[in-house]
């Protein structure tokens, strides 16, 4: 028996969190032991490129860094899709997927209120990013020890983070919205295509002139656009991760209280 809601919740996603974590320590960990032979490889396959496909890849002499290329392979697709995923998927379970799946009636005629099982619920959330991306971090310092290389520890924590906010950003957009909607279709689909727009405007829009102001729409300008892990964090792109969370969240809450669950 658990004493609360934020105890029984990562329970229950205890399997995913840790099958999650170990993806994504076996992929940092690849990447980083294959660093030293392919860095400069291919930094200079990047020359060769046409300079369209050069600036959407990045620059070539970043990629002999391990900076510059651990930004470009773990922490540019796969990590931030898994992180966001995993995110979607723990906001959307959080509280439509209980009044979806005939739960929800038995989860309050408890002794709990409806903002306390939204705030359990969203510890829940929080606590469940952080082991996977602690993984992912773990993985890139071992391979560095492995192959005897060193990179900044500073850049790959502020990284970490950027991640982290990353993943808290759609997370809280998709506990938002099913809490104010009770769908979880709406909490899986509204957040699923705002990263999805995401990266395809910060990909593309740095590459047409007229079109740059639109990285702005874009959360993953927010999250890598200024690459933390060589530059640190840019404080006000957290701030807007943080908003992009927070704001759902309150408007959620206040809607979930506001609806009749029995309509």
């Amino acid at each position: 028996m658990y004493r609360n809601i934020f105890l029984k919740t990562l329970s229950d996603g205890r399997r995913s969190m840790l099958y999650v974590g170990i993806g994504l320590f076996a992929l940092g960990l690849y990447v980083a032991v294959l660093y030293p032979d392919i860095s400069e490889g291919f930094a200079g396959m990047i020359d060769d490129l046409p300079e369209f496909l050069q600036g959407i890849i990045g620059d070539a002499a970043e990629f002999a860094t391990p900076e510059g290329f651990f930004t470009t392979q773990p922490f540019t697709v796969i990590g931030p899709i898994t992180i966001m995923a995993l995110a979607i998927n723990r906001g959307m379970s959080a509280v439509a997927g209980e009044e979806e799946g005939n739960t929800l009636d038995q989860l309050l005629g408890n002794p709990v209120s409806r903002t306390s099982v939204v705030i359990h619920k969203s510890m829940a959330l929080i606590v469940s990013c952080i082991p996977p991306v602690i993984f992912l971090g773990a993985s890139l310092v071992l391979g560095g020890l492995i192959l005897d290389y060193t990179f900044s520890s500073s850049g790959l924590i502020q990284m970490l983070i950027s991640l982290l906010l990353l993943g808290y950003a759609m997370g809280f957009l998709s506990l938002g919205i099913g809490a104010a909607t009770g769908s979880k279709s709406l909490a899986m689909a509204i957040p699923s295509a705002v990263a999805a727009v995401g990266y395809v405007v910060n990909l593309l829009a740095p590459q047409v002139e007229s079109l740059t102001f639109t990285r702005y729409i874009s959360v993953m300008h927010y999250y890598i656009g200024d690459k933390p892990f060589i530059n640190g964090i840019t404080p006000w792109h957290a701030l807007v991760l943080i908003g992009i969370a927070v704001v759902p969240l309150i408007v959620g809450l206040y809607r979930f209280n506001e609806r009749d669950l029995n309509g």
